[in-house]
């Protein structure tokens, strides 16, 4: 029985980790597709740069950290059930990462699950997760000038962080970097190439074209 509710887990936590509030949010406020706008992430910084409002940035990121933090909830929640808590844990990050990742809602497209991922690591371990994984990251924004590179480096150093400071989130830290890791390669190597943007609060001018 309680393997049916990490199944279960696990698909609620993708089905709200696939709520698409960027789109949403883009549609609703200028009409566009966020999907086939800007960089065509549905994340918040794409959010900002189309609307040029910071308001929607602050709730898409609030939504989708929210998202990423009530998937590892509720199996805690719901541990008088009976189940294996660190794999119910597990699984709905896993889930939660995948579906932003992933949305069946955007036929499978989506965004690098940024904020979801804090909304994870906040609640899992803020002091030792969120904390180290925020460091690297904006570390290599610093230091390079791209977001991207901050972003990518901080999926390379979670298992690592993970390994040495939260051991029992380990593997956990290895799932949810996969799908992320899926997601932002293809963006990698146009950035060694100097084809990828660095860090930009709005689209340039000729994008509106």
């Amino acid at each position: 029985m309680s393997s049916v509710y990490l199944i279960v887990f696990f698909v609620v936590a993708y089905l709200l980790g696939s709520f698409p509030t960027g789109y949403l949010v883009v549609k609703k406020s200028i009409g566009l597709d966020i999907t086939k706008a800007g960089t065509g992430n549905v994340g918040a910084m794409n959010v900002q740069r189309l609307t040029g409002k910071f308001s929607l940035f602050a709730l898409t990121v609030i939504v989708d950290a929210g998202k990423g933090a009530l998937a590892v909830l509720i199996p805690q929640w719901l541990y008088f059930l009976g189940y294996n808590l660190l794999w119910a844990i597990t699984l709905a990050a896993f889930g939660a990462v995948l579906g932003h990742c992933f949305s069946i809602f955007l036929n499978f497209r989506g965004g690098k699950a940024q904020a979801s991922l804090i909304g994870i690591l906040a609640i899992l371990n803020w002091q030792w997760l969120l904390l180290p994984w925020g460091s690297i990251c904006i570390i290599y924004v610093l230091v390079s000038g791209y977001l991207f590179l901050g972003q990518f480096m901080g999926t390379i150093f979670l298992p690592i962080i993970a390994y040495f400071l939260t051991p029992e989130y380990f593997w956990l830290s290895i799932l949810v970097a996969i799908p992320i890791f899926i997601r932002q390669w293809p963006r990698f190597i146009p950035m060694l190439k100097g084809q990828e943007p660095k860090w930009y609060w709005k689209l340039p001018k000729e994008k509106h074209d």
